[in-house]
């Protein structure tokens, strides 16, 4: 059976055939992934989607929190423990993932053309109203759709929100301020091997204990090897040196996301994380406070991944 063309304002999506669909490709959230394409920068770019539980269910959109790291399975133990009545999609962001990592000129404005395309993708499939679940850095490349899409919009739920990547972070600059890093890691030979040794495994244990897991017991050999996996992908460099550096994102302080965040057409739920760095849950706050409603979990910045079961329950909570 051949797969249809859609064709959206962000780009085209064109489905393949269904024998191809599944060709090749893992389920990370338990569900049936498929490839889309979608045009970013003047090229179509190959996306990786994944649906899970009822064709006919109460629709739910999953972001994966960007990071060197960012994989849709990260939303599996909160698949787990969704009503299997709903139905749940999630996917890999352009550059990340499975999905098609091309050496392209990665900003905030590809990725909320990649999360329009999705949207609209499922909208003329399904014509319902979607739940979106934004994990950290996506938040704000949610909340750059919010007065052109969010009408469509059942709820946004933005778990440990973050907007600036981990070198605007730490140094309090901009991210202009670190092209030159993104302009070295991009060039060949030097620029693969300066990545290669900033996913070694004693460098991602460092980060994932310091900011995204609370449990040092997660940090087994073998889901170290998983994340390195990830990491190290043909072509990963590029995505990740953008979000590192804030070439990712949408803007350089707070006050920006506090309008977007009132231009909402639906519910905002925003859920704390309670351990997340001190400057991050200071920022945390700042949103809170013009949220619908506010949840706290005893997480860092990874907990939509390490405690998805109490996230689940917390969100469909009445």
């Amino acid at each position: 059976m051949a797969g249809s063309l859609v064709q959206t304002e962000a780009g085209v999506l064109q489905s393949v055939d269904a024998v191809e669909i599944t060709m090749n490709l893992h389920s990370r959230i338990g569900g049936v992934p498929e490839n889309i394409q979608i045009k970013l920068n003047d090229r179509d770019v190959r996306i990786t989607l994944e649906r899970r539980g009822c064709e006919n269910g109460e629709l739910w959109l999953l972001l994966p929190a960007l990071s060197t790291v960012s994989s849709r399975g990260e939303w599996h133990a909160f698949a787990d423990a969704m009503d299997k009545r709903c139905q749940l999609v999630s996917f890999d962001w352009a550059g990340f993932g499975d999905s098609e990592r091309p050496a392209i000129a990665y900003d905030a404005k590809v990725l909320r053309d990649l999360l329009a395309g999705i949207l609209q993708h499922l909208q003329s499939a399904d014509q319902v109203k979607v739940n979106i679940v934004a994990a950290g850095h996506s938040v704000p490349i949610a909340l750059g759709l919010a007065e052109q899409c969010s009408s469509q919009w059942a709820q946004i739920v933005v778990v440990a929100p973050t907007f600036r990547g981990p070198l605007p972070t730490m140094t309090g600059r901009a991210g202009q301020s670190f092209s030159w890093v993104r302009r070295l890691v991009e060039l060949p030979l030097v620029g693969p091997l300066l990545y290669r040794l900033n996913t070694s495994r004693p460098i991602l244990k460092l980060m994932l204990r310091r900011h995204v897991w609370v449990n040092r017991n997660l940090l087994t050999p073998e889901r170290l090897r998983e994340q390195q996996r990830i990491s190290r992908q043909p072509g990963a460099r590029f995505a990740s040196v953008a979000f590192v550096t804030g070439g990712l994102d949408a803007a350089s302080d707070s006050r920006w996301w506090l309008t977007q965040i009132q231009k909402l057409h639906c519910p905002a739920h925003v859920v704390l994380a309670n351990e997340a760095p001190p400057r991050s849950k200071r920022e945390m706050l700042t949103l809170a406070d013009k949220a619908d409603r506010v949840s706290d979990i005893d997480g860092r910045l990874g907990l939509h991944e390490e405690f998805g079961t109490l996230l689940a329950q917390t969100i469909v909570a009445s």
